[in-house]
């Protein structure tokens, strides 16, 4: 498990989502990551970038325009690197053993991650427990925020809170 030290970790949307999950510790260890990386930079693929507009464009008008001021405002304010796949991913998404029992997002994500010697902030279940990853995975009990977000954006974030991520509905 790697620290909050230099490294830009790879976050998924299980991490940007879980911003408004309904577990409260799920929620604190990415709200940990975020605030504690603000001004430093994290990535985040372009697929998992759209896994998380696919859930929010299917809430209703109302949670969508209360999320998506903190979502834009985050992407525009902290450095998140934007990457799509090489093929050297695509083949070892394909041709790695452990990652053929995956949804191709999540084994395209992992070679990613893989490929590229990246570390992975995830809150999915079957990518922590690829033996393949256990030495490139984000350790978010080491991630130590020195505070909120700048208020502007802490406030945006209360708004957007109105969209309960997991909640049974």
């Amino acid at each position: 498990m790697h620290d909050a030290g230099d490294v830009a970790p790879v976050i998924d949307a299980s991490v940007f989502l879980g911003l408004h999950h309904h577990d409260a510790g799920l929620r604190q260890r990415s709200l940990g990551l975020f605030r504690g990386r603000f001004t430093a930079r994290v990535q985040m693929n372009y697929e998992q970038i759209g896994i998380c507009d696919a859930v929010i464009w299917r809430q209703r008008r109302e949670v969508q325009d209360l999320y998506y001021p903190f979502m834009d405002r985050l992407h525009s304010e902290m450095q998140i690197v934007r990457a799509g796949y090489a093929i050297g991913e695509l083949d070892l998404a394909v041709g790695h053993r452990e990652l053929r029992g995956l949804r191709p997002e999540q084994a395209l994500l992992a070679a990613q991650v893989l490929t590229r010697e990246a570390v992975l902030a995830t809150h999915d279940p079957a990518l922590r427990g690829l033996r393949c990853l256990q030495s490139r995975l984000w350790d978010f009990d080491a991630t130590r925020p020195p505070g909120g977000f700048p208020p502007e954006l802490e406030s945006l974030y209360e708004r957007s809170r109105v969209f309960v991520h997991g909640a049974v509905e």
